[in-house]
């Protein structure tokens, strides 16, 4: 394989303020070519590693996430199905010769022992069964908190959001949960901008997936980040995937309040999802339904954990992204006929929820403006660690 150009150019080391004022990890913007990996006609290959994935994997793991995940990086790394570490390398680290028991009972040996993070380009958590406990040892919790201190990009899978966000790893992040588990982690976590809406989702230094088929559509996302969308879509059709699903896919449930199961509530939501662009108030809705406000807002509460407004905010921005998906309509039409007073407006609410534009959305390139993601960190510490060597 001939190795492609890579121009990165680290045009900006900022720090970024968050809501709350506190300040985020350093931003990078990096640009990448695609094609870094070509095909040489002549029989003889020529290759580099692209990048190195630790797996620290839970007690009680699924095995699902991690054999998607896995499979999608081995088949696009490397020229049809020969399972060779070309592009990208993996290892499932761990305590040696200590099995690690998966949700399904079956056994998985570490690959290697936990070393230095800093070997590393990315470090992946692989969650399972929400048990009491952490779920890692406590040298991997020494392995993942140091990783973290170094500034590498984390991934979660599955249920791994309960245990980066209990070790803070999430203050302050847009994380995704499976649409199970999302109430029960915004009343742990409420530190965290937590969303059940799409199958991962991408913030700076940080992504997390619901589990399940969503890990091999983020492993496609690394992959096209690194490789571009040949290899991404090699993979899948290998795997016998349809399409590559992207962080705008919804996850797949009926509605976006699975857990909503008294008469009232599902009433309520039936009424603002008749009412997108006819806002009502919620003292209004409430009077459709004959009980007060203060009702109202403590059945919200109690069963959805959030108030009548929020759900209805977010059945707004939720039926935004359908139509900016799924429409022809102009931005500005959407924003209107979802109930917001403006465009400017609909932007402001819509990136509050989503982290990116109704223009991102659309024209699927929602990973935001400046590039800021797991692949462009890993890459800028590859650039600085170059270049600390070159000055040593």
């Amino acid at each position: 394989m001939a190795i492609g150009s890579v121009t990165a150019s680290v045009s900006a080391f900022r720090k970024r303020l968050g809501d709350t004022g506190k300040s985020q990890v350093p931003i990078f913007d990096i640009k990448l070519e695609h094609g870094l990996f070509k095909s040489y006609s002549a029989g003889r290959q020529r290759h580099r590693m692209t990048a190195r994935f630790a797996f620290l994997l839970t007690r009680d793991f699924t095995l699902s996430p991690l054999s998607l995940f896995l499979d999608t990086l081995r088949l696009a790394g490397d020229d049809g199905d020969r399972s060779r570490r070309v592009a990208f390398d993996w290892q499932i680290v761990g305590e040696r010769g200590l099995p690690i028991r998966s949700s399904c009972s079956v056994d998985i040996l570490p690959t290697q022992a936990l070393g230095r993070p800093e070997d590393y380009d990315h470090i992946v958590v692989v969650g399972g069964l929400l048990k009491v406990g952490d779920g890692l040892s406590t040298d991997k919790q020494d392995f993942l908190m140091h990783a973290a201190k170094l500034g590498l990009p984390i991934t979660g899978l599955c249920t791994a959001s309960f245990l980066l966000a209990r070790h803070g790893l999430l203050d302050d992040y847009r994380a995704c949960v499976s649409w199970f588990h999302i109430n029960d982690f915004r009343a742990s976590f409420p530190n965290v901008y937590a969303g059940a809406d799409s199958l991962y989702t991408i913030d700076r230094d940080r992504a997390t997936c619901a589990g399940g088929t969503g890990a091999a559509d983020l492993a496609s996302y690394f992959v096209t980040r690194y490789l571009g969308d040949r290899a991404a879509r090699k993979a899948a059709n290998i795997l016998v995937l349809d399409r590559i699903r992207s962080v705008r896919d919804p996850q797949p449930v009926g509605d976006l309040f699975p857990k909503a199961t008294s008469r009232l509530i599902k009433r309520a939501l039936l009424i603002m999802e008749s009412n997108l662009q006819q806002k009502l108030s919620v003292t209004e809705i409430a009077g459709r339904m004959q009980v007060s406000r203060r009702q109202l807002e403590r059945l919200f509460s109690v069963e959805l954990g959030i108030s009548p407004l929020a759900a209805y905010t977010s059945l707004r921005v939720n039926s935004a992204k359908t139509l900016l998906n799924a429409s022809d309509l102009q931005v500005a039409e959407i924003g209107y006929r979802c109930g917001f007073v403006n465009p400017g407006h609909f932007s402001r609410v819509f990136r509050r929820h989503t982290g990116y534009s109704p223009s991102a959305s659309r024209y699927g390139s929602e990973t935001t403006e400046d590039a800021t993601d797991p692949v462009a960190v890993a890459q800028a510490s590859k650039i600085k660690n170059r270049e600390e060597a070159k000055a040593r």
